[in-house]
């Protein structure tokens, strides 16, 4: 019957021992998740480099060729869309602060609101690299 016992315990007491993550890794692991978002929309700012160059150039060369204002009053609208989620990105990195020096409690916090901004921000990217893309690809043979 002691055996039985032992068996039946066994997975109760191991579960106990692994317990919740530590205060650190939690830390670490939402600070990990920050930084992957902020990777990966820097990895975007070439595209975004490249598309205002592209559309300012593209606009210049069609408000010299044709008097197609419409056309022209969009390019420079995408161009501006991309210049605001460029200086989003800047602006997120230049307030951003490691949360070194905080308690835990305030730390994690923090770090939750610093995702949220940079999903945002991410999401503020990639929605503007694809209407500039697909402004480009429409107008670029014209």
């Amino acid at each position: 019957m002691k055996k039985w016992f032992l068996y039946l315990a066994l997975p109760f007491a191991l579960a106990g021992c692994q317990g919740e993550p530590s205060e650190a890794s939690q830390k670490e692991s939402l600070e990990t998740e920050v930084m992957a978002l902020h990777d990966e929309a820097m990895a975007d700012m070439s595209k975004i480099y490249r598309l205002r160059r592209n559309l300012t150039t593209l606009r210049d060369s069609l408000s010299a060729h044709t008097a197609d204002t419409a056309v022209t009053s969009l390019l420079t609208r995408r161009i501006a869309q991309l210049e605001a989620a460029d200086e989003a990105m800047m602006d997120w990195m230049r307030n951003y602060k490691a949360p070194d020096t905080l308690e835990h409690q305030q730390a994690m916090l923090y770090l939750q609101q610093e995702n949220s901004k940079m999903a945002r921000v991410k999401s503020l990217m990639d929605s503007t690299i694809t209407n500039a893309q697909e402004t480009y690809a429409q107008y670029e043979k014209k």
